[in-house]
């Protein structure tokens, strides 16, 4: 196997523990070829360095990309770039076009997957992938104090994919990354509605309350309530629309 020169290649973060953007970031390091399949990642304190981080946000950094099919992590050895890291999303986005499934298509499919994540997550997550969770909920906070859209989407969505994260089932998350692509323009016109970013933050605490303690029942019911909430919301600009 190859071992890549460790020479400071990656975007830096500027916030330390969001394990989004590392994985955002060692993602596209890959996706860029600046470490060619086979490659070897720099070990884990060179990481760190590089990306002013904690060991730990590596650590779960590199399981995610592991379940993502981006590195194979060999114990003893390291990180390696897999030789199946692109996925492909052209076909079933094609077939996504095709048949051009309804909003309440697309809503039916979330709340079955959303609500098998979040049992998943309370069985199988980490407490340190509940921190991380927590600590997207806490960056959604702030920028709901400056009315930020474009960015509360997007946490919306590292929120509810950080939740996929914990169920530990690759081919789920795989399925969770393609329903994302295709509901962000949904979770911006549903974030654009004046109190929905407050509605959500009270929501999310729920979820988070009810992963806490492990309370299946209470998290997939207000798991349900959220998604819910959020479809009157995109109806509503919808509506506006016609």
């Amino acid at each position: 196997m190859l071992v890549c020169c460790q020479t400071n290649i990656m975007k830096e973060i500027k916030r330390i523990s969001v394990t989004t953007q590392v994985i955002d970031s060692i993602r596209e390091s890959i996706l860029q070829g600046s470490y060619p399949v086979g490659t070897k990642l720099p070990p884990e304190v060179k990481l760190c360095e590089m990306l002013s981080v904690s060991r730990s946000t590596v650590r779960e950094a590199m399981r995610s990309l592991q379940a993502e099919g981006y590195v194979e992590l060999i114990s003893g050895k390291g990180a390696f770039v897999k030789d199946n890291q692109g996925h492909d999303y052209d076909a079933i986005r094609s077939w996504f076009i095709e048949v051009a499934p309804t909003l309440k298509d697309t809503t039916e499919v979330r709340e079955a997957l959303e609500t098998l994540q979040v049992r998943m997550a309370i069985k199988r997550g980490s407490n340190e992938e509940l921190e991380v969770l927590q600590q997207i909920h806490e960056q959604f906070i702030e920028e709901n104090k400056v009315s930020n859209v474009t960015a509360l989407a997007e946490l919306d969505e590292q929120f509810h994919t950080q939740i996929c994260r914990m169920a530990h089932n690759p081919l789920l998350l795989k399925i969770n990354q393609l329903m994302a692509m295709e509901l962000k323009r949904y979770r911006l016109m549903s974030i654009s509605v004046k109190t929905s970013s407050d509605n959500t933050i009270r929501e999310h605490e729920l979820i988070i309350k009810a992963i806490e303690e492990r309370d299946n029942q209470k998290a997939a019911a207000y798991m349900l309530a959220h998604l819910g909430s959020s479809l009157a919301d995109i109806n509503k600009v919808l509506e506006g629309q016609k």
